[in-house]
C-alpha cells in the first residue's frame, strides 16, 4: 500500500513533528508523499528534499537551532502602517524565505525526492488549494500566511493565505492523490489554563483553537473515504505539551525529542495491535 504523511499546522508546535516522523520512519513506516498545511507544509518539504532517517535528524537540528528573530521581526512602523489600515501584514516574510531556501534547496515543488504538497487557502473563497508544483518559495510562504500577522500571497491567479484555515491537517487531501493509507500528525497541546500574553498572541491561539474543532469533521471523511478504499487514516498522537507562546521558539530541541518519544510508544503499539484507532477530539 502507498503511504502519506500529512501534516498539520501548529507554528512553533511544528518541532514535535520533526520527531515524530523520525519514529516512524525508524519503525519502517516510510512516506509515498507528504501533504502539510501552514508549518506542516515546511516540515513536509524538507523530509521530502531530506528524505530517510538522517533528514529526520536533520530537521530535529533545524528546530533546535531556530529563534523566534529567524521567524517573526515586528517592526514599529510596520505595525503602525498594518493596524491603521495602511498594510495587510505585520511582519515580512523576508526572514521566512530565508529559511526556506537554507533548508530546501530546491526551487520547484517537482525537484524534491519524494512527492509533497503544500495546501492553502484561497483568500476569497476560502476554497482549499493544493499546490504540487511550481514554485516552492511562494507556495511554502502562502500556506505559511497567517492573515493579517504575513502578507497573503498571490500564486497562481489567487489570493492564498494560511492552509491550516481550511485544512488544518490535509490527510483528505493526501487521500485525493491517490494514497491508500495517511499517518496524520497533529500538534496538539494540552488545554491552555489561561490565554497567552499579548494580543497577537491572543488572537493567533484563538483562530487554532476554532480551526482545530473544524478539523474534526474532516478527519471523520477521511477515515470514511479511506475505509472505502480498503485503506486506513492513522493518528500518530502528540505528547500534549503545555501550550507554549506562538512566539516562543526556544523549545524546539524539547519538543521533538517528547514528538519522538510519544510516537516511538504508539507505533510500537501499532505493531502489536494494541495503539488507539480513534481520531482525536
Amino acid at each position: 500500500m502507498t503511504v502519506a504523511f500529512a501534516l498539520s499546522g501548529g507554528g512553533n508546535l511544528g518541532a514535535m513533528q520533526a520527531g515524530g516522523m523520525r519514529a516512524l520512519v525508524e519503525a519502517g513506516i516510510e512516506p509515498d508523499l507528504l501533504t502539510g498545511s501552514s508549518i506542516g507544509a515546511l516540515n513536509a518539504a524538507f523530509y521530502a528534499t531530506h528524505p530517510g532517517i538522517a533528514g529526520c535528524k536533520e530537521l530535529e537540528t533545524a528546530w533546535s537551532d531556530i529563534r523566534r528573530k529567524d521567524v517573526f521581526r515586528f517592526e514599529l512602523f510596520r505595525v503602525i502602517t498594518g493596524f491603521i489600515g495602511m498594510r495587510d501584514h505585520l511582519v515580512t516574510t523576508k526572514r521566512l524565505r530565508v529559511i526556506i531556501n537554507e533548508w530546501l534547496g530546491i526551487d520547484r515543488i517537482e525537484e524534491a525526492k519524494v512527492p509533497f504538497a503544500a495546501v492553502a487557502t484561497d483568500a476569497l473563497t476560502g476554497d482549499i488549494v493544493v499546490m504540487t508544483e511550481g514554485d516552492v518559495a511562494s507556495a511554502l510562504l502562502a500556506t505559511a500566511a497567517i492573515p493579517g500577522i504575513f502578507p497573503p500571497v498571490h500564486r497562481g491567479g489567487r489570493w492564498l493565505v494560511d492552509g491550516s484555515l481550511s485544512a488544518g491537517c490535509p490527510a483528505s487531501e493526501a487521500l485525493d492523490l491517490g494514497v491508500d493509507e495517511v499517518y496524520a500528525f497533529l500538534t496538539t497541546t494540552a488545554p491552555r489554563r489561561k490565554p497567552p500574553r499579548g494580543a497577537v498572541a491572543a488572537a493567533m491561539s484563538t483562530v487554532s483553537l476554532m480551526t482545530s474543532k473544524l478539523q474534526i469533521a474532516r478527519f471523520e471523511c477521511a477515515e470514511a473515504t479511506a475505509a472505502q478504499r480498503g485503506g486506513a487514516v492513522y493518528f500518530v498522537p502528540s505528547p500534549f505539551p503545555e501550550a507554549p507562546s506562538p512566539f516562543d521558539f526556544d523549545q524546539g530541541a524539547t519538543l521533538a525529542a517528547s514528538g519522538y518519544a510519544r510516537a516511538a510508544e504508539w507505533v510500537q503499539q501499532l505493531a502489536f495491535g494494541s495503539a488507539p484507532a480513534d481520531q482525536p477530539h
